[in-house]
């Protein structure tokens, strides 16, 4: 099926070894993510969702925004669903199958504790849009609906361009569709996805780095954390591992959803710009010619968004001006404890929730100035979370020293080889890597360890065709 790729790893009760002040983390393990320590959060955590529900918890009078997501079935017991609405089940050749995707991406968007995007969703359509005919009838229900949905989150592929006329209806409705780009890269996306009037949502990994089957075009638009590793709920209930783009696009559909809540009129284009412009800077920006997509920013985006609420109401004439207006999007740094300042020289410090989230605050209003990251690179890791830490090592490094990220990543690639890390995101540019990497291939073809034989074979042939580039 594509756009699907879905991992249901069960995990056992965390070690209360690992249990901090900063993170919220229920009973889910620490995650292992090439030899390194990942918090089981971290997608959430790089977007700021907790930060986003707290805020908006103070603001009064906000509604939930109606809400679809099409997808290939759902499981009712375990979503939030607030109104008596038909909930698709999944099936195959009239066999009832455990509705596991849908329901991830369910709790993805409004589930319960770290694992949602928003507290103010409401679902008035929960519809199974495979096969493609589907999608017809789920859209032709739409409008008439007595309570149309505002967003619509869809990580299931387009299978022809009928979908692109069926977009361009809800889009001149004011309905804003998130649709996930694809997980069969390097494949180009289709050029009726490509072109569609959607906001299309591509993934990225825990390093910050685009996921390596994570599609890519000139017209993506944003990237969001999930890769394989990310935490949500599946259709036994269970708690799980979800990913790849179809978990990356419903962060994306709650953040317009809390952005919706603030700014009802908001429609597409100014939704899409809204994200671009409050997006975290990606490694890729630097030097590929069609990857442009920044990395989500919710904490920003709904920061920017309450400005411009304040300044407009519910004028729309206003807020799609104020949403241009670049002075929205500058924000003083918060005061933060003397203490935090320490954090990278006392390897030992770790800091209270209070002065975490100030930091990460610091970190996503003004995510250009490489100390916050730095700083964040430190706090990680000195609660041992290594690949949070070098996440935020390399978004300092972006501002300051690109040279070096590349490095890492010339590094990790030659790690990949030598460990067998497939789906490692250091493999997907090979113009980025050097020699290093052809004699890790090499030599684990000679001793038979790490990288299989044809995986070797498949690298080498394609480094013939590449022309190495160096990041200045």
């Amino acid at each position: 099926m594509k756009n699907l790729r879905l991992i249901l790893t069960f995990l056992t009760v965390l070690s209360t070894s690992w249990v901090h002040a900063f993170v919220e983390l229920e009973t889910r393990q620490v995650l292992d993510v090439e030899g390194g320590k990942l918090s089981p959060f971290w997608a959430q955590e790089y977007v700021g969702a907790d930060l986003v529900k707290e805020d908006l918890r103070k603001i009064p009078g906000l509604s939930p925004v109606p809400f679809s997501i099409l997808d290939n079935g759902f499981e009712k017991a375990h979503i939030n669903v607030t109104r008596d609405i038909q909930v698709d089940g999944e099936a195959d050749r009239g066999r009832r199958l455990t509705a596991n995707h849908g329901t991830n991406v369910a709790n993805i968007i409004n589930g319960p504790g770290m694992i949602s995007m928003s507290e103010l969703v409401d679902y008035v359509q929960l519809r199974k849009v495979y096969p493609g005919a589907f999608y017809i009838n789920a859209v032709d229900e739409i409008h008439k609906l007595a309570t149309p949905p505002q967003v619509i989150s869809n990580s299931m592929g387009w299978p022809d361009e009928r979908l692109t006329r069926l977009a361009e209806e809800m889009d001149a409705k004011g309905i804003i569709w998130v649709f996930a780009a694809g997980n069969d890269h390097p494949e180009p996306v289709d050029d009726f996805e490509r072109t569609s009037a959607v906001i299309s949502v591509g993934s990225y990994s825990p390093r910050g780095l685009q996921t390596i089957y994570s599609q890519e075009s000139t017209e993506l638009d944003i990237l969001a954390p999930a890769d394989d590793y990310q935490a949500s709920i599946n259709g036994r209930g269970e708690l799980g591992l979800f990913g790849a783009t179809s978990g990356a696009t419903p962060m994306v559909s709650g953040t317009v959803a809390n952005l919706k809540a603030l700014l009802p009129t908001l429609n597409r284009a100014d939704a899409e710009l809204l994200l671009k412009r409050t997006a975290l800077r990606s490694f890729h920006q630097l030097y590929s010619k069609s990857n442009k997509a920044g990395l989500l920013n919710s904490y920003k985006a709904v920061q920017v968004a309450i400005r411009i609420r304040q300044v407009c109401e519910t004028d729309a004439d206003c807020v799609r001006k104020e949403i241009g207006n670049r002075a929205n999007y500058a924000f003083l740094p918060i005061a933060l404890n003397p203490t935090v300042y320490n954090v990278c020289k006392d390897a030992s410090l770790k800091l209270p929730k209070e002065d975490m989230q100030t930091l990460r605050k610091n970190f996503f209003l003004n995510s250009k100035d490489a100390r916050f990251a730095k700083m964040l690179s430190c706090a990680y890791r000195n609660e041992g979370y290594s690949i949070n830490s070098d996440y935020y090592d390399t978004l300092s490094l972006i501002q300051t020293n690109p040279s070096a990220v590349q490095k890492k990543i010339q590094n990790q690639a030659v790690a990949a080889v030598a460990h067998d890390y497939t789906n490692s995101p250091a493999l997907r540019d090979l113009e980025l890597l050097d020699g290093s990497f052809k004699e890790a291939l090499l030599k684990a073809a000679a001793s038979g360890t790490g990288m299989p034989r044809y995986n070797i074979e498949l690298y080498l042939k394609r480094l013939e065709k590449v022309h190495p580039i160096q990041i200045p």
